[in-house]
């Protein structure tokens, strides 16, 4: 059974590997270029804000020629998890029940479920690994820039966040079942690429949206209210505001715009004294500080985990109440 499942999956498996090597090769070869970039213009110590002259002209060029590519390569990293989803879990399934072959292998004297398994496992597990191995050549890609590429907007902004720790395997999980479930159930495999890219890309968005709900945040607080937020960049901000002399959240904007609308003889206005006539105490600013991102991986992680589960058990069902 497994061996006639590795025959149907051969030119899959061929197909990924394939783009693997090539993806790997090209990003090989610019990591090497971008490195001989950095030594060309002394931009070593910049990786890591070692110092704090690393603007100028030398790094603007770098990040001139690099940063696009840089972001390009998270993206495409986002994108293997739909790709996977579309071309491997669609179609393994509903091209079965397409071209009839389902009716041979029911009639075998292996159980459905065995042949359930032994396709998810021979299909899943190498492009699981096609996406680890790309993810991490990406990542190593990105680390060599350092703070000159993506990586300085912090490990939450969405490109960053989305295709690093445990992410893209949930995600590729995730799609990948999601298409098999739609396969199993629709038997037509354009309709079961169709629904799994547009349910992956909302499902993606919805729960993006809700990520910084899944961790308590912190609050950070500030007695300079004419300043900048207190929180460098880095953490996720969740919600900022101000506070009032009991602690309380001032959600009524009346003294913000008040002082916005009084000028003195000089047209100039002290919004640090206006605030505080107008109740206002503190700034605060409630984050997710950077070292919990790993945690909000796994905690979205689980989530995607969960219901690839049950994509899973749906397919079961689908598949076993076949005539």
């Amino acid at each position: 059974m497994t061996w006639i499942v590795w025959r149907q999956q051969r030119p899959v498996f061929i197909t990924l590997v394939a783009g693997l090597v090539v993806s790997v090769a090209v990003i090989l070869m610019w990591r090497a270029g971008m490195a001989g970039d950095l030594r060309a213009g002394n931009l070593e110590a910049c990786v890591e804000k070692i110092f704090d002259g690393c603007g100028g002209k030398a790094a603007d060029e770098f990040q001139d020629v690099w940063f696009d590519r840089l972001h390009a390569a998270q993206g495409t990293v986002l994108a293997a998890p739909a790709l996977i989803g579309v071309f491997v879990g669609a179609p393994l399934f509903a091209r079965e029940y397409e071209q009839g072959t389902h009716a041979l292998a029911f009639t075998q004297s292996v159980s459905r479920t065995r042949w359930m398994a032994a396709k998810f496992a021979v299909a899943a597990l190498p492009a699981l690994v096609v996406v680890l191995v790309y993810q991490f050549v990406v990542h190593s890609w990105l680390d060599v820039a350092g703070d000159l590429g993506p990586l300085a907007t912090g490990p939450f902004y969405f490109t960053t966040f989305d295709a690093q720790g445990v992410s893209p395997v949930a995600y590729t999980l995730f799609a990948y079942t999601l298409g098999m479930v739609a396969g199993a159930l629709f038997k037509r495999t354009l309709v079961a690429m169709t629904l799994t890219l547009g349910l992956f890309i909302a499902a993606r968005i919805a729960l993006s949206g809700v990520r910084e709900f899944m961790i308590t945040p912190t609050r950070v607080l500030s007695d300079d209210l004419d300043g900048r937020s207190p929180v460098e960049r880095g953490p996720l901000v969740v919600e900022s505001g101000f506070l009032d002399a009991r602690g309380a959240v001032v959600a009524d904007p009346t003294p913000m715009m008040n002082c916005a609308g009084r000028n003195d003889a000089q047209g100039i206005t002290d919004f640090e004294v206006c605030y505080r006539e107008n109740g206002l105490a503190q700034r605060f600013t409630d984050v997710i500080p950077v070292e919990q991102a790993t945690t909000l991986h796994l905690l979205e992680a689980s989530v995607f985990a969960g219901f690839a589960v049950l994509f899973v058990l749906g397919t079961v069902w689908a598949v076993r109440r076949q005539v």
